[in-house]
């Protein structure tokens, strides 16, 4: 249930906003979906409201059928809108103008494409129209004369050590994009030898950054990072960066695939451990039941959380590190903070005991002694891993930083809480105790035959408990920023993790 709710009766719901959107587009005489003659629905892909930020909505255009097809084509590029509200036209969870002025005021179509009504503070851009992140249409041309072509040749060659190999076809198909940000983009080339005619399948993938800076720093630290890794005899940790196009700030990696996928398409493999799984796919509990529904066996990936935890104790061994201010316990603490502010807005009936947990794991955070910063993914979870052929890669190292080992340790074990913890589903705290249990003991050897003390390695993990209630606080904070109504059931087992991990401290 949606609790994004209009202030009064002449101001505007979120459930209006795809009426508003297609008559924006309608007087400014743009088709939303170019070719189409059928009635057309938005279907939001992607929601979150954050303070001092705005709204940011996505939607999937689709024709209205009897059978909609909106999943099969979420990501195709032509068919997404994204709509942004600035801060000033909202009042919390409401949004301060009506359908009516909506109607009436001035609207602005820019030459990049977005339309803009500027006194409701409100853009409407459908793909890959971006004020805030002017490369993208750029990242997705891959027509034979782009700036982007060349430099896609360039990266297959490269990962292929042959420069015979040259573009056929190439499409470009966008996987997660954040408006105004950054989005993460997968090429599907086909590629003919020129001296052998053979041609094969290949996928690539970029990611366009609104900050060519930031492109730059984090394709720099990544290569460091793949080229150590390489110089030790081991399966680097992290996919191979293939280059920038630093006029689009665009980075090139290559795509973590089995041996073969990029041939020919075998119809799967009879090895689970060779397909390519995700950490979200991988890390989730497997229970089996025997009759009347009896748990007769909890299953743990053991394989996967070893090679999590071996791949953590190797990053925070690096001899790589990034510049800038160490990320500190007050950091995490002001987080929390904040956060807690959220939520108590959201659930005024627990905000006495929000408080009280933040406010005592705020004060914990920023006496914390001080310690040495290592390298630090910033971000480490099962959504930034990826496994196949019983190898692990991590992605996303945008937040690379130098900070206290113990906030990854605690950001990996705040997001391995399987979502049935939070509804005290049959088997899912013994699959997290034992799931934990594997991780840590992993890490702390890892970290052990790296030459680190037992009591430095003790610490982390004592450490690592507070970044873990902190992160417990963020995930809590999901269903306000995603405008959805509380749960406070959902909320008071999060909240009793957190004082779990007070406690055990």
């Amino acid at each position: 249930m949606n609790h994004f709710v209009a202030s009064s009766d002449s101001s505007l719901s979120i459930v209006e906003l795809p009426a508003v959107l297609t008559a924006l587009f309608a007087r400014a005489r743009r088709p939303l979906l170019p070719g189409s003659h059928e009635p057309l629905g938005l279907f939001v892909r992607y929601l979150r409201r954050k303070p001092t930020r705005g709204l940011a909505v996505i939607y999937t255009i689709d024709e209205l059928r009897s059978k909609p097809s909106h999943k099969k084509m979420a990501s195709a590029p032509d068919r997404s809108v994204s709509l942004t509200l600035d801060e000033q036209a909202l009042n919390g969870t409401h949004i301060r103008f009506s359908t009516q002025q909506a109607q009436q005021a001035l609207l602005e179509v820019q030459p990049s494409g977005v339309i803009r009504v500027a006194d409701l503070g409100l853009s409407v851009q459908t793909f890959p129209a971006d004020n805030g992140l002017p490369a993208l249409a750029a990242s997705c041309d891959t027509s034979r004369h782009s700036l982007l072509f060349a430099s896609l040749e360039r990266a297959a060659q490269e990962q292929l050590q042959s420069s015979a190999w040259q573009i056929v076809s190439a499409q470009a198909q966008p996987v997660r994009y954040k408006p105004a940000n950054r989005c993460v983009i997968r090429y599907q080339l086909v590629l003919e030898s020129n001296t052998t005619l053979l041609q094969r399948n290949l996928t690539l993938f970029g990611k366009v950054y609104a900050d060519p800076h930031q492109a730059r720093t984090v394709q720099m630290l990544q290569q460091q990072l793949y080229d150590e890794q390489a110089r030790a005899g081991q399966v680097p940790f992290l996919p191979r960066p293939l280059g920038i196009i630093d006029e689009l700030g665009l980075t090139l990696n290559e795509a973590v695939q089995p041996i073969g996928a990029d041939e020919l398409n075998t119809g799967g493999s009879g090895d689970l451990k060779a397909q390519l799984r995700t950490g979200t796919q991988a890390l989730q509990p497997h229970i089996v039941r025997g009759r009347g529904g009896e748990i007769t066996e909890v299953i743990v990936p053991s394989e996967e959380l070893r090679l999590s935890a071996l791949a953590l104790a190797r990053l925070h061994s690096s001899v790589v590190h990034p510049e800038g201010t160490p990320r500190t316990g007050a950091k995490e603490a002001k987080r929390t903070r904040e956060r807690a502010a959220l939520l108590a807005a959201h659930s005024p009936v627990q905000a006495e005991e929000v408080w009280y947990l933040a406010y005592e794991l705020a004060s914990r955070l920023e006496t914390l002694p001080p310690t040495a910063s290592r390298p630090a993914h910033g971000g480490f979870k099962a959504s930034q891993l990826l496994f196949h052929s019983h190898n692990v890669f991590v992605v996303d190292f945008d937040g690379f930083c130098l900070a206290d080992p113990a906030l990854d340790v605690g950001y990996f074990l705040a997001y391995l809480h399987p979502t049935g913890l939070w509804y005290h589903r049959a088997g899912m705290r013994q699959w997290f105790v034992s799931a934990v249990k594997i991780f840590m003991n992993v890490y702390r050897q890892g970290l052990l035959e790296r030459g680190e003390t037992q009591a430095v390695v003790d610490a982390i993990l004592q450490r690592s408990r507070l970044y873990e209630a902190a992160l417990l606080f963020k995930i809590a904070t999901r269903r306000v920023n995603r405008l959805n109504s509380p749960r406070p059931k959902e909320l008071t087992a999060i909240l009793s993790e957190i004082a779990t991990c007070l406690a055990e401290k």
